[in-house]
C-alpha cells in the first residue's frame, strides 16, 4: 500500500507528544509538556481502525471465501509480523534500561521480572494479565490487538452490517459508556468489571475507524473544486493543531471525546487526500519521519521512569533535555538494529528455517 504523508507527518508528531507527556513521571509537582497528551493515542486506534476496516474489505472485494477464524487469524498474523522486529527489540533495550539505570537491580528481581513480562511479549496485557511490563507503550499494542480480534470475526462474518450498522453501534454506544461511566478515557488499566478500560477504549475508537473508513470512501468519489479542497485542508489541520493547542494547555477533561471527534474529521480528510495540501506531504522525509515514529513510541517510556534515580537532584527543566535525547537515540538503536534484523532474515531466510523444519 502507497504510503500516506499526511498520516506519517502526524504520526511522528503525535509520537513526540506522547514522549512529551510522559515527562509527567519525573516532573513530581512541576508542570510537564502537553499535561494530556495521552489523548494522542486516539489518532493512533483511528488510524488502525481504518486500516483493518480497508484490509478486511479489500479481502471482500478480492472475492475470497476462506473461514472466518482463518482469516482472522491471518490478519492477526500479519498485524503482529508488520510490527516486528521493532516490538522486541524495543522491548529488550527497555528491560535492560529499567534493570540497569540508576544502578543495577538485584539478580533475583531482575529474574522475576523476566518471568513476569511472559504477558508483555504474547501482547496480553490488555486481556487482563497485567503485571510487571518493561515497557509501558505495549499496552497500547496490546489493546489494539485483543479488541481486533474480538471484532473481526464479526466483520469478516458479515462485512456490510459490521461496516455500516455494528461498528458505529459499538463506536458510539462504548464512547457514551466511558462519557458517562467516568468521563475519561484514559485509565487504561482501570478494571470496568469484564475488561480493562484501555480494551474498551481500543475497541470504541476502532470501530470509529472504521467508520472513518465509509466516509472517506464516500469523500473520494466526490469532485471537488479548488476552494472545497482548501476548506478541506483548514478541517483537516485545524483538528489536528486544535488537539494539540488544547491538550499542551489542559488537562484531563470531557474534551478528550471533542478531540477524539476532530481527529475522526481530520483522519477521513488525511486518508481521501483530497484536500488541497495533500501532496504537500508526500516526500520521502516525512514517510521516514513515519516510520520512525514507531520506534519513537516504543522507546521512550523506559527512561521516562528512570530519570529522577539517574539524576536526583536535578529540576524538571534539567531532566527534560536529558530524557528526550536518551529517547531518540535509543529509538535510533531501535530503528537500525530491527533494519538490520530484517536484512539478514531476509538474507538468510532458508537457513534459519531448516534449523527447525525439513
Amino acid at each position: 500500500m502507497k504510503r500516506n504523508g499526511a498520516i506519517d507527518f502526524w504520526k511522528f508528531v503525535f509520537s513526540v507528544v506522547i514522549l512529551c507527556f510522559h515527562s509527567l513521571y519525573f516532573a513530581g509537582e512541576e508542570k510537564y509538556l502537553f499535561a494530556d497528551g495521552a489523548n494522542m493515542v486516539e489518532f493512533f486506534f483511528l488510524v488502525s481502525g481504518f486500516f483493518m476496516a480497508s484490509s478486511v474489505m479489500k479481502h471482500s472485494a478480492d472475492g475470497m471465501q476462506e473461514p472466518v477464524w482463518k482469516s482472522t487469524w491471518q490478519f492477526l498474523f500479519h498485524k503482529v509480523k508488520s510490527m516486528c522486529p521493532e516490538y522486541y527489540v524495543a522491548w529488550a533495550v527497555s528491560f535492560v534500561i529499567k534493570q540497569t539505570a540508576g544502578g543495577l537491580l538485584p539478580v533475583h528481581k531482575i529474574l522475576k521480572h523476566g518471568a513476569e513480562c511472559i504477558w508483555e511479549l504474547l501482547f496480553l496485557r490488555m486481556a487482563g494479565f497485567n503485571d510487571y511490563n518493561a515497557n509501558g507503550a505495549t499496552w497500547y499494542i496490546s489493546a489494539m490487538l485483543c479488541a481486533m480480534a474480538v471484532l473481526l470475526p464479526f466483520f469478516y462474518k458479515n462485512k456490510d452490517s459490521f461496516l455500516y450498522l455494528l461498528a458505529p453501534l459499538l463506536g458510539v454506544g462504548i464512547t457514551g459508556y466511558l462519557y458517562t461511566a467516568s468521563g475519561t478515557l484514559r485509565g487504561n488499566t482501570d478494571w470496568m468489571g469484564l475488561c480493562f478500560r484501555g480494551f474498551l477504549r481500543a475497541a470504541a475508537v476502532l470501530c470509529i475507524g472504521c467508520m472513518c473508513y465509509t466516509a472517506c470512501q464516500k469523500l473520494r468519489q466526490a469532485r471537488l473544486t479548488r476552494f472545497a479542497r482548501a476548506l478541506l485542508s483548514v478541517l483537516e489541520t485545524g483538528g489536528y493543531l486544535f488537539a494539540l493547542f488544547w491538550t499542551y494547555g489542559h488537562g484531563t477533561s470531557r474534551m478528550e471525546f471533542v478531540i477524539l471527534l476532530l481527529f475522526a474529521v481530520s483522519v477521513t480528510i488525511s486518508f481521501s487526500h483530497q484536500g488541497l495540501l495533500a501532496f504537500a506531504y508526500d516526500n520521502r522525509a516525512v514517510y521516514w519521519l513515519g516510520a520512525f515514529s514507531f520506534p519513537l513510541f516504543l522507546s521512550h517510556h523506559a527512561w521516562s521512569g528512570k530519570m529522577r534515580r539517574m539524576f536526583p537532584g536535578d529540576s524538571y527543566a534539567q531532566l527534560f533535555p536529558k530524557y528526550a535525547a536518551l529517547s531518540v537515540a535509543t529509538a535510533f538503536v531501535v530503528f537500525f538494529v530491527s533494519a538490520y534484523l530484517r536484512r539478514f532474515y531476509g538474507k538468510h531466510r532458508d537457513a534459519l528455517r531448516g534449523l527447525f523444519a525439513v
